[in-house]
């Protein structure tokens, strides 16, 4: 009998041979392609959540802007504020229309040039003849290191038991009738950009001078006392409250160069 010829067998070994090295390259093949899709994928997760939380902290860092950008829209804010005495120092003011008509009719005299060492310039001289609106005094600028700048140049910055002038100018937006002795209170109902006004518009008049101003002058200090013709504030304090808070016309202003010390009515 004949025998079965053997290279068929051989031949379909090598068949299956190649299938299975194939097979197997492809599910090799196929399993990298699947882990690179993964990486991928992971990449774009990731790059999504930084740009996602990048987004929250610009946001988060316009909404601690704001406030300072509200004290004055005519210049940016400078974020140089810390803690308590910043919450304070950058609530928003409020626009009073009042306070220019008022500043006009109140004061015919034209503005007079602040001094040089301030970087504002000088506001424009208005008179009461042309119908013009005088500059809004009251307005604060940042100038940094948490010095802000009004409109008629006076300078506010860090000092006082407070931590900041601003702050001790405002205890004088409001009385204190617990507080011994006289407690001089600005009229404009505990609004900042009223009182800072006042100041703006006493300090130009005593870079006028006239009748109405005093100056004394005590060592690197020049205290002003203003008569501002109207009333301005009452007296509050133990002893104003025993008087009655008698109405204050005058306004005394503390100051080293352009920079305020103190400020309040009597």
């Amino acid at each position: 009998m004949n025998q079965p010829d053997p290279k068929p067998s051989r031949t379909k070994v090598r068949s299956s041979s190649w299938t299975i090295a194939i097979t197997v390259f492809l599910v090799i093949y196929l399993v990298l392609q699947w882990q690179q899709g993964q990486k991928a994928n992971h990449q774009v997760e990731l790059s999504s959540k930084q740009k996602s939380g990048s987004y929250s902290r610009e946001l988060t860092d316009q909404k601690t802007l704001l406030p300072l950008k509200q004290v004055d829209q005519q210049a940016p804010a400078k974020p140089n504020q810390n803690a308590h005495q910043t919450t304070q120092l950058n609530q928003p003011i409020a626009n009073d229309a009042s306070t220019t008509t008022q500043t006009a009719t109140s004061s015919p005299v034209k503005i007079k040039q602040i001094p040089a060492n301030s970087n504002r310039p000088p506001p424009v001289e208005v008179s009461k003849r042309t119908g013009k609106s005088l500059p809004e005094l009251g307005k604060l600028r940042d100038l940094g290191g948490q010095v802000w700048e009004s409109t008629a140049g006076l300078k506010y910055g860090r000092g006082s038991q407070e931590k900041h002038r601003l702050l001790h100018i405002m205890r004088h937006a409001e009385d204190q009738p617990d507080r011994p002795g006289k407690h001089g209170v600005f009229a404009g109902n505990g609004e900042r950009k009223k009182v800072l006004a006042l100041i703006d518009e006493a300090y130009l008049q005593a870079l006028k001078g006239g009748k109405n101003v005093q100056k004394k002058t005590q060592g690197k200090r020049v205290v002003y006392t203003v008569d501002m013709r109207r009333q301005v504030g009452f007296v509050g304090g133990q002893v104003g409250k025993k008087q009655g808070n008698p109405a204050a016309y005058k306004i005394r202003l503390v100051l080293e160069g352009a920079n305020v010390i103190t400020a309040f009515p009597l």
